[in-house]
């Protein structure tokens, strides 16, 4: 029989390699593992939020306007490619084409009352140096009744320069003011006349005419004036302005 002394040293003992299997790695000897989505996350720097952007304001396309194009039926606004930014017929409300230049030339216009003629109503130029809209003040209750049209355009628009304020001023086919009439010679129709200059960039419109009985051809232009306004312009002329629209005449009063 063991000895109760013996007996408590077994017992001993055995409670010591017990403690120690205990804490022994295991039979692989790896350490204990960590999830691998624990690990990749607490390896992920913490997103910055990005800052509130703030919101940008809308460019106004008369901004990108470097060309003033005076045509038989219209004032045309083109950028630097070549593309229309605006087109304003002369039968438009001119509101809207003096507010559209005011933005391209970022100013308001001078404005001046002149008295009406035999040919012309009272009208009011308004300027912004060498370009010009001419708002006529025909009777609109008798345009109506008459379906008056291209004859009695609401404005009329002109030219005193190449360019001004950096935005190109010319016609259809590119003529500007300071050309040489010898040179455009061969681009000129002697049958388009204006009454004012010869005309170019001419337009057929058709439109109602009562004292004609109806819907009838009229044929428009563009004109290019000398010093004189000559039907056939001198050696040496060139071209002083530009205006539009000009009724193509037969004769003139």
């Amino acid at each position: 029989m063991v000895g109760a002394k013996a007996l408590g040293s077994i017992l001993a003992a055995s409670a010591v390699v017990a403690l120690l299997a205990g804490c022994a790695p295991s039979a692989t000897g790896a350490e204990p593992s960590v999830p691998a989505e624990t690990t990749a996350a607490a390896a992920a720097p913490t997103p910055t939020p990005a800052p509130p952007t703030e919101p940008t304001e809308p460019v106004d396309p008369l901004t990108s306007v470097t060309k003033l194009v005076a045509t038989a039926t219209s004032l045309d606004l083109v950028d630097a490619d070549g593309g229309l930014v605006e087109r304003y017929a002369y039968l438009d409300d001119p509101e809207s084409v003096l507010g559209a230049l005011s933005a391209v030339f970022d100013g308001d216009p001078v404005t001046e009352d002149r008295p009406g003629s035999n040919h012309y109503p009272p009208s009011r130029a308004h300027v912004w140096g060498d370009v010009e809209i001419e708002v006529r003040a025909y009777d609109e209750a008798r345009r109506e009744a008459e379906g008056i049209g291209l004859s009695w355009p609401r404005f009329a628009v002109y030219f005193d320069a190449p360019s001004y304020d950096g935005v190109e001023l010319t016609t259809p086919s590119g003529i500007q003011v300071g050309d040489e009439f010898g040179a455009l010679e061969a681009g000129l129709d002697p049958d388009d006349w204006t009454c004012s200059g010869p005309g170019v960039d001419t337009e057929t419109v058709t439109e109602y005419s009562e004292h004609e009985g109806g819907m009838v051809e009229h044929e428009y232009g563009v004109v290019l004036r000398d010093a004189v306004g000559a039907a056939a312009p001198a050696d040496g002329a060139v071209v002083i302005w530009v205006g539009a629209p000009y009724a193509i005449a037969d004769g003139c009063a």
